[in-house]
């Protein structure tokens, strides 16, 4: 075991006749294999496996997805009067990443620890240096930022999905254009056009962009484009067939819940599913749900209809049936009434989704639902965490050597020392970040501290994979045991032997 394990031994009495944790018996798996466990899962208890499609089931072409959607919007902003030349920007796949906040009064996207703490931060597509978010926050501290990503906050907007990202890139782009427009004065709110006496705030620049893409989903050729060209925009998933066909000859319940329309999930799933088997897709699940409307699902819902199938439109009036049949589409209902249905309860349930409010938060917190974040991300990410090990290595040094010299530091000898010491952390911590992102980093973390995501990720989803494949690489009876969290106290303070 490592020394991390033998001291997680030693303090909780761990003894080589237990079961292996979790943390140590998956080590043998490769990492991008693996599901990563915060809350101890046992399989042996799901009933019934949950999926939403985009992202989840359905994995959509990066970046060449994210390009045509920031097209898409350039397009229709044109229209807004927004200049056309933009159309044409090169998209940026390295630039965005989940769990960034717009901060509407200065108009800068920021990655933020769980209290605030400005992390990282960009105006358009410039990284600001150190001093720059000083400047900007003089605290460090974004003050607006409360009951996020929960809670509303006029000021501030939360991009916590991957459906996001092309929408951090558009307005960063729009910021770019506005900071070099020599028709527009930079002011304290946004920007200014002499020549018409207009005012462009981060705001309306915001209201523009989230107007350009519900253009985009609702009207424009994006669904289209995808529903004609599916290979184009999504990966097919050798795995997937096997996956659903494993779950159900294991007698446990499959359902979809998704909240796109049914023709378009009616598409994503033939290319998914029976163009590669010849089976109906349907038959793949025991209970089909489109337009659910997550989160308002696993509260008061919608009206629960019954799908023509033929017609692809909700029959009039909602559904009566006192069950739900599989190989049959309903539309919207709640979760109490889908669990009434198909008598499931919460802990029964294990749902797969790739959106931390509308799949993972809601789900947990309204109705207990075990939950399976996908973070596709993580690849990437783990790719970096185990190739970069020395510089990991020299952080973890800096950092011990910097606690241990400032608990003992008298002089300035020390405080000169200490001064270097740190300066050389920080350049560490700056080198890291740019192995993940150039511009914002790690999704996950800045140096030692999570970011606002990690936090939720660690708060609310009880396992966590790159893909759902991975799932398939346990058995049904699989205990996921969570390795235990030492308090600071526990973690760093040796224990004398007996």
């Amino acid at each position: 075991m490592s020394n991390h394990a033998d001291h997680l031994s030693k303090v909780w009495g761990l003894t080589s006749d237990l079961p292996e944790l979790e943390s140590h018996s998956q080590s043998r798996k490769c990492p991008t294999d693996r599901v990563f466990v915060n809350r101890s899962l046992s399989l042996d208890t799901i009933r019934y496996y949950g999926f939403d499609m985009d992202y989840t089931l359905a994995e959509y072409r990066t970046p060449y997805m994210e390009a045509e959607t920031a097209k898409y919007a350039f397009e229709r902003l044109a229209e807004l009067g927004y200049p056309k030349e933009l159309v044409d920007t090169k998209y940026l796949p390295d630039f965005a990443v989940r769990g960034l906040i717009f901060d509407k009064k200065q108009g800068n996207f920021l990655k933020l620890d769980l209290h605030g703490l400005v992390l990282t931060a960009c105006r358009g597509t410039r990284k600001l240096t150190r001093r720059e978010i000083r400047d900007e926050y003089p605290t460090k501290f974004c003050k607006l930022f409360e009951k996020m990503p929960e809670g509303e906050n006029r000021f501030l907007q939360l991009f916590d999905t991957l459906f996001d990202t092309p929408k951090i890139f558009v307005v960063s782009v729009l910021v770019d254009w506005l900071e070099k427009s020599s028709n527009y004065a930079k002011t304290d709110v946004g920007y200014f056009d002499n020549s018409n006496s207009s005012l462009i705030t981060y705001g309306t620049l915001w209201s523009d962009v989230l107007q350009a893409f519900d253009m985009v989903h609702m009207k424009g050729p994006l669904h289209s484009n995808i529903m004609k060209y599916p290979d184009r925009f999504i990966e097919r998933n050798p795995n997937l067939p096997k996956l659903l066909e494993y779950l159900q000859s294991c007698d446990r319940k499959v359902f979809l819940l998704t909240n796109s329309p049914y023709k378009f999930t009616n598409v994503v799933m033939n290319y998914l599913l029976d163009d590669l088997t010849g089976k109906k897709w349907t038959d793949y699940f025991d209970y089909v749900i489109v337009k659910a409307s997550k989160p308002r699902f696993f509260n008061e819902g919608t009206p629960f209809r019954h799908i023509n199938r033929t017609t692809g439109s909700a029959i009039l009036g909602t559904h009566q049936a006192d069950i739900m049949l599989q190989g049959e589409v309903y539309s919207g209902g709640n979760c109490d009434l889908f669990c009434q249905l198909t008598g499931a309860e919460g802990p029964d349930i294990l749902y797969f989704g790739d959106h931390i409010y509308g799949d993972v938060v809601r789900s947990k917190k309204t109705n207990g639902w075990k939950t399976f974040l996908v973070v596709p991300e993580l690849k990437h990410d783990l790719d970096v965490w185990t190739r970069e090990t020395k510089l990991f290595e020299r952080h973890h040094q800096l950092e011990r050597q910097l606690g241990e010299l400032q608990a003992a530091s008298g002089n300035n000898q020390d405080r000169e020392v200490i001064r270097k010491l740190d300066q050389e952390r920080k350049t560490i911590v700056d080198e890291i970040d740019a192995r993940y992102n150039p511009y914002f980093g790690s999704t996950f973390r800045k140096g030692g501290r999570l970011s606002c995501f990690a936090n939720q990720m660690d708060k609310y989803a009880d396992v966590y994979s790159s893909t759902i494949n991975n799932i398939i690489n346990y058995s049904l009876s699989h205990q996921f045991w969570s390795p235990p969290k030492l308090l600071p106290h526990e973690a760093t303070v040796a224990q004398q032997p007996e």
